[in-house]
Formats: C-alpha cells, structure tokens, sequence
C-alpha cells in the first residue's frame, strides 16, 4: 500500500461535500478543507486515548506508508481523520480515506489516493467524473423529541454544586441529552451545509461512526501543530446574545462576569500546565478575549507554543490531543472526581459529543477541535447534546438556560424551525 498526492492544475471547482457525500469524511476551517471518500485503512485505538502505545502507532503507521507527495504541505500525503469518544478509554479509530481532495485558504488543491498498486493518477477531470458524487435530496420532515435526560437538569446542577461546596471538585461540565425523530431520512451533508452557513467561523466536521454519521460545526480549538508551533484555543464561559434586553452591549457582562472568568480560568491554567513542560516558549495572555457567535459569545484565550524537539522527535498533533483532552472546558477539576460524577449524574456514555475530532498526517501535523454544536445521525433520528459548566456559583436555571441557547442551533442545523421544540420541552420537571 502506498500513498499518491497530486497538486490540481486550475479549472473547474470541485464541491468538497461532494467528495464527502452522506458517509465520507469532511473537515474545514478558515485555512484548510478535507474531503475524503472510500477506506483504504482503519487505525484502531482499542484503548482509547489512555493507551500511548495506539496513538503512537496510529502516526507511525502512516509515516511508514510509501509517498509520493510533492506538495509536502500539512494534510498533503496520507490523513487520518476521527472522531474520537469523550471518554478517554472508549475504544476509537482513526479512518484513512482512499481518496482525499483537498483546499487550502490560498487556493493550492490537491488529491491524494491511498491503496494498492496499480493506483489511479489524480487529477481534476477524474475526481469531477469519477468520484464526485450527485448531492442527495432532502424530503421535508417534521422533527419530536423522542426522549430528553436528564429529566431533571436543574436538579442535576444543584447536585453537581453540592458536590463543589463539598470540596470534592472545582469545576465539571453537566451535559443534557436530546433524541430527536424525524418522519423523513435526514441528509447529514444538508444539516452540515446549515450549520457551516450559520456560523462561518466554526469548524464544520461530517465523520461517519460505527453508530451513525457525526455532523457539526465547533467553535473550539483544542489544539493544531504544524512542526514545532501548536496552537489551542479553549472557550469557557458564555452568554447568550439576547438574554438580556436593554443592555449595549453583552460582551461585557461576560468579560465581567466573575463566575465565568473562574470557570475560564480553569480551563486555561490546566490546558497551560499540559503544554508548558512540552514548549520552549509558551504564550498565554493573561486575560480572556470575547469570541461572539450567532446566538450567543464565549470567553476565549488563544495559547501559542513552539515545541521542543527531543533527538528530532516532535509530539505529533494526536499525542498532544491525548496529553489534553479532556480538558476543563468539557470535563471538570480535577479530571477524575469530575468524570465519576459526569458519569453519575449524565444519561449515558457521551459518545463523540465533546470527544476530539480532526486529522492527522505522516508528518504529525494536524487540526483538532472539540465535537460541541453536533449531533449523531442515525437514518431518522439525531442524538443532540449540549453542556454548561458548573462552578460554585452556577444557578440551576441559569445554565438550564445555556443548554437551552446551545441546543437550538443545532436543531435548527437539522430542521429550520426544530428549535421551537425547545418551547415545549419541560426538562425541569
């Protein structure tokens, strides 16, 4: 097995989520597109992220792979791409596309196909003709909410607070959990094309799963490498953008706002402590800047670092995901006791919500960000989720209410109008 990339020369645009279809794999930001179809291989993580040895191997496999790759560009050659479980001991797996367009943001395209000799040469005209695929239709369907969980999120908050004012833990994120049934099939390519319209600054992801096809668009970053530089952006801390009527300006309530600057804090001061031992330089601005969305804005604080090479060997970007997540901003502090009381206090086991998803390439260098704004598509149904973090502060209604404003694009993402089910949906009973 062996791995062609070839630069396309100019001509007609390609579609990206016609490459990626309703089963393939699809990753964009403001710097790069991926859109990749076919299997050519798996890279199990058995053990999840907790087991060092998989993520190793998972990058060593693709650095042992033979290339051809004259462009020599992060996500050029062969690409991993996953969305990986919450739990850091789930099993998960890397997919490995057998072909892979891909765009950056200064119009360099290329196409890299993987398999067994003899393998195609790429260029536009033969992934236009003979792997671009026509887009799907979407019936008009009528979403209900088959089952909400916790019942009692309020309730839940005010145990989570319990347990901080007991000293047990400073911080953990409590998510909720929305099923959704649809009388038509959903299109998840459609829910991606919503979500990435509605907000262009996001990440927008399409990864098919063992249990369904993982579709969304995240505003946060956990971390990028390229070469020695990694980058991570956390969000932690937000406010809805018309929750409070009068006010000029929202942004500064959030900025002021001491409950959510301890809980951002938390959040930088542990995703800081991670990389530090790993930088020769780390630069962490001492006060969180306002990252506005559509519906609602975070607190965010963008962290630089150049890393350091030990006997030319650079962390790739999954070792580094497996160092951080998860971090604060979706589990708690300390990791462990906040863990066991997700675990207590949430329906179930998170699946790809709020779990790492991204690529990465031969080299080491890729893009992740957190599985937040999403949802796992089975053939009519959604599974929605959406958390706040709770701190000794937090007021059960109030992050109700955040789950609330979270919820709403994304099931306005699977149907225009769905969020109104939101209005009927007592989840404090």
């Amino acid at each position: 097995m062996r791995a062609l990339t070839r630069p396309l020369e100019p001509g007609a645009s390609v579609d990206p989520l016609r490459i990626a279809g309703d089963a393939g794999v699809f990753f964009a930001n403001d710097e790069l597109i991926l859109a990749g179809t076919g299997l050519a291989a798996t890279l199990p993580l058995a053990g999840g992220l907790a087991d060092p040895a998989a993520v190793v191997a998972a990058v060593a496999w693709l650095a042992g792979l033979e290339r051809d790759d004259p462009l020599g560009l992060p996500g050029t050659g062969p690409v991993a791409l996953g969305a990986l479980p919450f739990e850091p001991e789930a099993a998960g797996a890397l997919v490995v596309p057998a072909v892979l367009y891909g765009r950056r943001a200064d119009g360099i395209e290329w196409v890299t196909v993987v398999g067994p000799d003899p393998l195609p040469e790429p260029s536009r005209e033969w992934l236009l003709l003979e792997v671009a695929s026509p887009r799907r239709i979407e019936p008009a369907t009528t979403p209900r909410i088959l089952e909400s969980r916790p019942a009692d999120y309020p309730g839940a908050v005010a145990r989570a607070t319990a347990a901080i004012a007991e000293g047990r833990l400073r911080k953990v994120v409590l998510a909720r959990r929305l099923l959704v049934g649809t009388e038509s099939a959903i299109v998840p390519s459609a829910m991606l094309e919503r979500l990435a319209e509605d907000e262009p600054s996001c990440t927008a992801f399409l990864l098919g799963q063992g249990n369904g096809v993982f579709v969304g668009a995240s505003p946060e970053l956990l971390v990028s490498r390229r070469g020695r530089l990694v980058v991570s952006h956390p969000l932690a801390g937000t406010i809805a953008l018309d929750a409070v009527p009068g006010s000029a300006d929202r942004g500064d309530l959030l900025l002021g706002s001491a409950k959510d600057l301890e809980e951002h804090e938390l959040v930088v001061a542990d995703i800081a402590g991670v990389l530090d031992p790993r930088c020769s330089e780390l630069i962490v601005p001492s006060e969180p800047a306002l990252v506005p969305l559509r519906t609602m804005a975070h607190l965010g604080t963008r962290i630089e670092g150049r890393l350091i090479a030990e006997d030319g060997w650079v962390p790739s970007a999954l070792e580094l995901v497996a160092e951080l997540h998860p971090t604060p901003a979706v589990g708690g502090v300390p990791r462990a006791p906040a863990l066991d009381l997700i675990a207590t206090l949430e329906p179930g086991p998170r699946g790809p919500w709020a779990g790492p998803v991204g690529w990465v390439d031969a080299s080491g260098d890729g893009d992740w960000v957190v599985g937040l704004r999403s949802a796992t598509l089975g053939p009519t149904t959604a599974t929605i989720w959406a958390g706040a973090g709770i701190v000794a502060a937090s007021d059960p209604e109030a992050e109700l209410a955040e789950t609330t404003e979270k919820l709403a694009p994304v099931l306005e993402g699977l149907s225009p109008g769905a969020s109104a089910l939101l209005e009927a949906c007592d989840l404090s009973s």
